[in-house]
């Protein structure tokens, strides 16, 4: 019976164990996510770079977490607290995606940029951010063949496309607007986005995929689930991630593409040559003929242009609608100037490469419209592999990251004249005003460390020379057919949430036909 007395009191916990806690399943899971955010906390602490923090709690464990939540909130005010206290050094904030050193001095900027792949990582940072091996495929994360071929091929074939580009333009145009006598109210920012991916799919994959309305909406929502898709996994551990990227958005538009490109790069792989029996002259053929053996199947090329759209698409589209809701809000001020300059230059609407270069006010009010609405919060962020040091001494540890506050770069009154007000003449005046030789730092194309639409130093973005053609083509073509004009007290609202910026699509912008 005794025995029997025993069993009871440890099985009950009673008695004769009452000194010996009785642990439950809310206990053992309080455990494991102490253990979970400690090592969490433990591995950020290793990484962290000994520079203030801003948003942080008196909580050592779960502040980096706090402030990342509070940074989820509060983005833009956080970061502005940040310069204004830090300005000239730098300053930790809490994401998402991890600890970020902010760097907003050009000299510090500098420095960083120019370290090497293997200290400061720049496609790990990419990576990182975009989760591109499980939103767009680890052959284009960890195989980058494409950069060079569109850093070379594709900027060089810029002149021979141009034509074929300005009648896509056209045909886009004229199915989206027509020719209104009446202001009507169009989103406009759809019909850039549409029109965009016109252009860029007949660059890329010819006339024919270029007017599949179905390929084309693919594209497009493919680039926004790339964004959503990487948010949703970020947090989780690379097994997890694997198991729910196959339920993402992003898997099912990837996987959709094959539909739209399966029969034209199997005619590549197999040497088909176009009407006049050569061989294709664009983006698919390039790759197809600069593809290692492994990434030369269907699956992985359709994913390499998949990818390469999100690109053509998001920050064109971004920056053009911006520049164009600038007009729309001031059309009095720029629109017969800019009309003027091309008719000047293209009196028969005939629109050429050595136009594009002579479009000096056009390239300015493009370049502060960057400016002035930015593509995302930071800039330029690069993980370190190994230590970095700064020439003041601060330290980067490796499994740091860096980047810089581009919205505040872009509105630093150190750097430009009323930063907060749009300048569309702002970058032709220093053109004009510039020394011998130094006028081309204020073009479109040429990127700096106070200007980062496009990063800068040896990984700025190689397809610029692409996109700011696109953007100038499409600009003119507008400008020439179509008076803009916003309704009073409207104007564009974009979100900031954490790191990222959500473009207005819903603003609605008057549109009718030019008057000659």
């Amino acid at each position: 019976m005794a025995h029997d007395a025993t069993r009871t009191d440890i099985l009950s916990g009673s008695t004769a164990l009452q000194g010996v806690p009785h642990f439950t399943t809310s206990h053992i899971v309080l455990a494991v996510l102490t253990v979970l955010l400690t090592s969490k906390w433990y591995s950020n602490y290793q990484k962290r770079v000994k520079v203030p923090g801003i948003g942080y709690s008196a909580w050592p464990i779960l502040s980096s977490w706090i402030a990342a939540f509070k940074f989820m909130r509060s983005p833009v005010e956080l970061t502005r607290q940040g310069i204004e206290k830090h300005n000239r050094g730098f300053f930790r904030i809490s994401t998402l995606q991890g600890e970020y050193v902010l760097i907003a001095q050009r000299d510090k900027i500098a420095e960083y940029v120019k370290a090497p792949d293997d200290v400061l990582g720049f496609q790990e940072a990419a990576n990182d951010q975009q989760q591109i091996e499980y939103t767009m495929g680890f052959g284009v994360a960890f195989r980058t063949y494409h950069t060079p071929v569109v850093r070379i091929q594709l900027t060089q074939s810029l002149k021979t496309h141009i034509p074929a580009m300005m009648d896509e333009m056209s045909l886009a145009l004229d199915d989206m607007i027509g020719s209104p006598s009446e202001f009507q109210q169009f989103a406009l920012y759809d019909i850039i986005a549409m029109a965009v991916a016109r252009t860029s799919s007949r660059v890329f994959v010819g006339p024919i995929l270029s007017r599949n309305k179905e390929y084309l909406e693919n594209a497009i929502n493919y680039a926004a689930a790339v964004v959503i898709s990487a948010e949703l996994v970020r947090m989780f551990p690379p097994w997890l991630k694997s198991i729910l990227i196959k339920v993402a958005p992003v898997t099912w538009y990837r996987r959709r593409s094959l539909k739209f490109l399966r029969h034209i790069i199997q005619d590549r792989l197999d040497g088909k040559l176009d009407e006049n029996g050569q061989k294709p002259d664009d983006l698919i053929q390039w790759l197809v003929d600069a593809a290692p053996p492994i990434e030369r199947t269907i699956p992985q090329l359709a994913e390499r242009i998949m990818a390469l759209n999100v690109a053509s698409i998001h920050t064109t589209t971004m920056t053009l609608s911006g520049a164009l809701y600038c007009l729309a809000a001031e059309p009095e001020k720029y629109t017969a100037e800019l009309r003027a300059e091309v008719l000047e230059h293209a009196p028969d609407g005939n629109i050429t490469k050595d136009t594009l270069v002579k479009l000096v006010k056009m390239d300015s009010f493009l370049r502060e419209a960057g400016r002035f609405n930015n593509a995302g919060l930071l800039s330029m962020q690069r993980n370190a592999k190994k230590k970095f040091t700064f020439s003041d001494g601060t330290v980067i540890p490796p499994g740091a990251k860096v980047g810089t506050p581009l919205l505040f770069v872009h509105r630093d009154p150190a750097l430009y004249d009323n930063p907060e007000v749009f300048d569309g003449f702002r970058f032709s005046r220093l053109r004009e005003n510039a020394e011998t030789g130094q006028a081309i730092k204020y073009t479109m194309i040429s990127t700096d460390p106070a200007y980062q639409l496009f990063g800068h130093g040896k990984h700025a973005c190689p397809g610029r020379f692409f996109a700011v053609t696109e953007m100038k083509l499409l600009f003119s073509l507008i400008l020439l057919r179509y008076d803009l004009a916003l309704e009073p007290g409207t104007g564009p609202k974009p979100i900031y949430v954490a790191t990222m910026c959500l473009p207005d699509t819903k603003l609605k912008v008057l549109m009718k036909k030019a008057v000659s």
